[in-house]
Formats: structure tokens, C-alpha cells, sequence
């Protein structure tokens, strides 16, 4: 008797040892274990109160759930961040395999390993006695990128390192941010198609999660919206307070006031009602996600945005959409970060005629009222220079005063064209008050004679060499890299630097400022960013090659890329897009009314002129005086007439480039 009640304590024991863990949810763990360990509820336990969309979505990444693939597309100012976080927790405390975690880039994991991994591991108990300690000398011990613990282990990488995306086998992947992540890696291929091979060998099986998460960016090339699109398309409804129907609140509906307190409320689109505000958490909280289109071979992608989030308010979304709807730029940043939507680019090419119609009557190289810093960009080509020189003003406005094409061999940097191009970059341009200035910054584009470009870029002090890069994730100005061969093949201990261009985006920007409507519309006034030009553009050659490319979608390996073709000669296209980048470097658009007013005075223009205004705008531009002989015309783009040297010298300027050539 005793006996048999031994081996049956024993079998008792041996089986509670191989019994499966008791299922419990990624939802119940960490609202039980979870301690977050930044943001407002830092060392508190993981709650979904003000995140009530976010179970659904935990729900789906669970081991027992049957998708295999997760999608969310979201906007900054939900939450999401620890979404993530919560997952592969839960992984090492109750689903432990080996799992890994692709940021953009390595230094970006190591972020997020320093500033939000670590320290929930540290502040959870249940992880920090899983998860094996750094210091430990064994080789089954933690790195700060590779969490080893019972069962598995959590690999940190960038989506930039080709090592760890070709050499593990994981069971669980995270792709954070992934729109940010580069499409050929060091021309090896695509990391996202490197990161699914990770997981091939539990196709069969169908034991395997792959969570992708991300702000989205520009439409068609945006992976997170073509994820979301290729998913069952869930958006997170909220019922009415007022007659009880479900909707996904959408922006167009939010009503506001154009001045602070802004008063915020929602139209409800079934009875028309107003909502205010203080009805929105009840709202939330009662919400529902419906799948918009749901079938066969969809798997789960959600949509969430700051008009559902808790974390935010309608009225600082609706500050931040009218600090930001007359700028190009700011308004895409509005779309992708508080709208959660990619931000779909015009690509077809203004018409030009309209801008030949809409052209101005001020003097060419003359420096019209508002304008105050001065820019100039070249093309290269083999048989002459195209150039433009733009004066910018404040909120990014920007005239065309003097453009042309100076013919001449180009390989020789002490040929004769390059001395013609000596001549523009000591040019000085004439202001209304008879005061001249030389142009503030040049660049020489170095795709075609480089090494002439170089050499004569690297003479002046206020010209830079730049080189133009396609793609939709450049800066406009990026980091510069040093080119330390001189033309004549010398090695140069300080070379000179070469700036990369990010084009693509710039060209979109163009194109939205091209599109605005002014005063020679219609307009009460000339709207932030709008592009003046002068009537002396008697031929319409500059405005056809200004709009001469346009965006075309193209089919790369199954993805589709939009990119931008050229229709025809474009170099004074190429121009002002350099110009454009200038203008960033030199911070026209980050400048206050205080910065503005500082440099009128600098420049002594009166304050009142400096900012553009209608009576400013209806003054002569430049004083009879002023006017001089044109030089030589090209036959195919007739050259605007010069200014005479200013009457007056320019006042001496400290500081307002300095530092940008590194």
C-alpha cells in the first residue's frame, strides 16, 4: 500500500513537471506582472485604461491564436510603444523561444534596450529571475543584445546589420518602425525579406508570430500602409453619445475654431450631432475594432490614431494641423505622426503655362521687398553651367532673380566657363534701397566633372560641393563626407567636403509650393512657401524644365516603387531643388519674426519691408540707377537683364554662415 502510494506521488509529480503551463493571455500577465518602467505610469503595473484598443491587438499575438502575421499602422500619441514591450515579455515568461526584436538601425536598439528593455526586466521580478545576468562570465549569459532565459532568447538588431538577419532562426519576430528601415541593405537585398527567412523553418508548422509596427510615411512606398492594406483593415469604432451608432472618428469631421482655445468638437456622422470632448473617454472605452475588409488569407492589421487615443486632446490635434497646413513638409509630418495615414504625393507636374501667366514685375537680379538671404545653385554639364540664383524670405517665400547658362567646356576647372561662374558668385544683387549683397551660399552639383568641381569649389568659401541622392529618406542637407583627392590627383590631409542632397521629398515640396495660389490668383495674400518669378522670364523654356519630372510607379521585385522621371531637360529643375536644400541648411525655415528682424537690420532694410507686405510688395523694386546691360543671351533660354553694382556697399556681416562648411 505504501508502495503503490509512492509511485503514485511520484507519477503525480512527473506529470505536473511536463504539463503544459496553464494558458493565460498576454493581457492578464502583464496586467498582473508587467511594471512600466518610463512615461507617466512609470513603476506601475501595466493598464490598459487609457489604451483600451490595445488587447484586441495582444489577443492576436498570443502563441494559441491562429494568425501567423500582425499588422498595426499608427500615429504618434497612442501608446503603442509598449505594445511591443508587453509581447516579448510575455514571451520570456511564458512562451519562451527564441524570439528577435529589428529596429531601423542598431544604434536605435540599443535605445530601446537602454531606455525602456532593460529597465522593465530590472523593475519586473518574474523577468529579472528569468532573464540571465550580463556580468556572467558563461557562455549562456544576457548580452545588451541577446537576452538569454529559460528556453530561448531575445536577439536585438537593426534592420541596417545583415549579420543577425541572416544567420538566426527565431520563432517570434518583431519589426518596430518599419518604414524606416532601409529597402536594399548594403546590396545584399531587402532586410524585410531577410528577417521573414528567419522563420521559414516553422512554416510548416504554422508555429510562429510576426509582428510589424510602424508610423507610416508616403504612400507606395510606405511598408506599414501596404502591410495594413494587404490585412483585414481593422479601425477602432466608437459609439456616439448621442444617438448610439459606431464610427471610426476621421479627421475631416473634427470642427474647430482657427484660434486658441480652438473648442474642438466631433461631427457624429450618422445624426449630425456635435460631441464635445469630454465625451470622448466613455467613447473610447465602450469602442470596438471592425475589420473594413475581411477574408480569406487576411491576416489582423489595425489602424490607430490621436483622434481615438486617450493620451492626447482634439484640441491640440487641431493646433497642430493649423500650425502646420501651409507647409509641404510640416503638413505630411501632421499626416504620418498625429493622423497615422501615409502621406500621398502629388506627382504629376504643375503646369507650367500657369506660372509662365502668373509671373511678376520686378527687376531681374534685383532683390525684391521680403527677400533677405541669397542662394545659388549650379548644374553641371559637359558643354556649359545652368545656375539660378533665389532670394528667401520669411515662411520659406522664395524669388527667382537671375538665372542662366554660361556655355563652355567644364572639365577644365581653369577654363573660362568656370571663371563666368566666378563672376555669379561675386555678383552682388541690388535691394530697394540701392544696397547690395553677394549670394549667402553656393553649391556646384559634382555628378558630372567631378574632379573640377572640387577643385573650384574648393578655392571659395562660400561654395560647397554637393552630390543629389534618390530616395524618400534623405535630408534635404545630410552629413557631409570628405573627399580627399585633388584634381590633379594629390592626396589632401583636410579634404574637402562633399553634401549629399536627399532630391525626392525636396521635389514634392516644390511642386506643393508651385501649386499655391498668391495674390496674382486671386488671393488676399501670398501663402507661406509661394515661388515669385519675373516677367523678364520672357521665354518659357525655365518653366518647362522647372515642372519636368513627375513621379511613375515602377514594379521592383513584386514591391512597387514610385519615383521620379524626367520628361525632358530639367537642369533648372535641378536648380531650385538645390536651392531648396540651401535654404534648409541655412534654417530659412526654422527662423523666428525675431531671427527675420535681426537680419533686416543686419542688412539695413527697414523691418516693416523685411516681412513682405502689400504696400512693401507695391514698391519698386530696385531704383532707376540700378538698371545695367544683359549679358550675352542662350539662344534656348533667354538671360533676364543684369543689375548695376548697388550704390551703396553692403554692411559687414559676422556670423551668418559660419559653421557650415564643417
Amino acid at each position: 500500500m505504501a508502495r503503490k502510494t509512492t509511485l503514485s506521488l511520484i507519477a503525480g509529480a512527473l506529470a505536473m513537471g511536463i504539463a503544459p503551463d496553464p494558458v493565460v493571455s498576454p493581457v492578464a500577465w502583464a496586467k498582473t506582472n508587467l511594471i512600466v518602467a518610463d512615461g507617466p505610469h512609470a513603476g506601475h503595473k501595466w493598464d490598459d485604461a487609457l489604451t483600451p484598443y490595445l488587447p484586441d491587438i495582444l489577443d492576436c499575438l498570443a502563441p494559441d491564436h491562429p494568425c501567423t502575421r500582425v499588422s498595426v499602422r499608427k500615429s504618434a500619441q497612442t501608446g503603442l510603444s509598449q505594445l511591443g514591450i508587453v509581447w516579448t515579455m510575455f514571451i520570456v515568461a511564458c512562451a519562451p523561444a527564441k524570439a528577435m526584436v529589428v529596429f531601423p538601425t542598431i544604434s536605435s536598439v540599443q535605445d530601446f534596450n537602454r531606455e525602456k528593455l532593460t529597465p522593465t526586466i530590472e523593475s519586473t521580478r518574474c523577468l529579472r529571475n528569468k532573464v540571465r545576468e550580463q556580468r556572467s562570465r558563461s557562455a549562456q549569459g544576457s548580452t545588451a543584445l541577446n537576452k538569454r532565459f529559460p528556453g530561448g532568447s531575445l536577439i536585438l538588431t537593426g534592420a541596417n546589420s545583415s549579420a543577425d538577419l541572416r544567420s538566426k532562426t527565431v520563432k517570434f519576430l518583431f519589426c518596430d518602425e518599419i518604414d524606416e528601415w532601409p529597402f536594399d541593405l548594403d546590396g545584399q537585398g531587402d532586410p524585410m525579406e531577410m528577417a521573414d527567412a528567419r522563420q521559414i523553418a516553422f512554416h510548416t508548422t504554422g508555429e510562429y508570430k510576426k509582428f510589424e509596427c510602424s508610423t507610416p510615411t508616403i504612400k507606395g512606398v510606405s511598408r506599414i500602409d501596404a502591410s495594413f492594406e494587404a490585412g483585414d483593415q481593422r479601425y477602432f469604432q466608437v459609439p456616439c453619445p448621442h444617438c448610439g451608432e459606431y464610427q471610426r472618428l476621421v479627421f475631416k469631421n473634427l470642427m474647430f475654431d482657427k484660434v486658441w482655445p480652438f473648442n474642438a468638437r466631433y461631427a457624429c456622422a450618422h445624426c449630425g450631432s456635435l460631441i464635445e470632448h469630454h465625451h470622448k473617454r466613455a467613447m473610447v472605452q465602450a469602442g470596438k475594432w471592425v475589420a473594413a475588409c475581411p477574408g480569406p488569407g487576411r491576416h489582423p492589421s489595425f489602424h490607430i490614431d490621436a483622434l481615438t487615443s486617450l493620451l492626447t486632446t482634439w484640441d491640440k490635434l487641431a493646433e497642430k494641423f493649423l500650425s502646420s497646413k501651409d507647409d509641404p513638409q510640416k503638413l505630411k509630418a501632421f499626416v504620418n505622426l498625429w493622423l497615422g495615414e501615409a502621406w500621398e504625393e502629388r506627382g504629376e507636374a504643375p503646369e507650367w503655362q500657369r506660372l509662365f501667366a502668373r509671373r511678376e514685375d520686378y527687376r531681374p537680379r534685383s532683390i525684391p521687398m521680403g527677400g533677405l538671404i541669397l542662394t545659388c545653385f549650379t548644374d553641371v554639364q559637359a558643354n556649359g553651367l545652368f545656375y539660378e540664383t533665389v532670394a528667401w524670405g520669411k515662411g520659406k517665400a522664395s524669388w527667382s532673380i537671375d538665372i542662366g547658362f554660361l556655355p563652355g567646356e567644364t572639365a577644365d576647372p581653369a577654363g573660362p566657363v568656370w571663371r563666368a561662374l566666378e563672376e555669379v558668385y561675386e555678383r552682388r544683387y541690388v535691394d530697394a534701397y540701392g544696397v547690395g549683397w553677394t549670394i549667402d551660399l553656393m553649391a556646384v552639383d559634382s555628378g558630372f566633372n567631378t574632379g573640377a568641381v572640387y577643385e573650384w569649389v574648393r578655392r571659395r568659401p562660400k561654395a560647397m560641393a554637393t552630390k543629389g541622392m534618390p530616395g524618400w529618406y534623405h535630408p534635404p542637407l545630410g552629413t557631409p563626407s570628405k573627399q580627399d583627392v585633388t584634381f590633379g590627383g594629390r592626396k589632401l590631409r583636410r579634404g574637402l567636403l562633399l553634401w549629399p542632397i536627399g532630391t525626392w521629398p525636396l521635389k514634392a515640396e516644390l511642386y506643393a509650393a508651385l501649386r499655391k495660389d498668391g495674390r496674382r490668383d486671386g488671393a488676399e495674400e501670398d501663402p507661406p512657401g509661394y515661388c515669385h518669378f519675373t516677367e523678364a522670364l520672357h521665354d518659357d523654356g525655365y518653366f518647362k524644365q522647372l515642372t519636368a519630372e513627375h513621379l511613375k510607379d515602377r514594379e521592383v521585385k513584386g514591391r512597387t516603387v514610385r519615383e521620379w522621371v524626367a520628361s525632358g531637360d530639367n537642369h533648372y529643375h535641378d536648380c531650385r531643388i538645390g536651392n531648396m536644400a540651401l535654404a534648409e541648411h541655412l534654417g530659412v525655415g526654422r527662423m523666428t519674426d525675431d531671427d527675420w528682424a535681426r537680419l533686416a537690420a543686419q542688412r539695413n532694410v527697414p523691418p516693416r519691408a523685411s516681412q513682405g507686405d502689400l504696400l512693401a510688395m507695391m514698391t519698386p523694386a530696385v531704383p532707376a540707377q540700378a538698371e545695367d546691360r544683359a549679358e550675352p543671351e542662350n539662344k534656348t533660354m533667354p538671360q533676364p537683364a543684369a543689375a548695376r553694382q548697388p550704390v551703396a556697399g553692403p554692411p559687414r556681416r559676422r556670423g551668418f554662415v559660419n559653421g557650415w562648411r564643417g
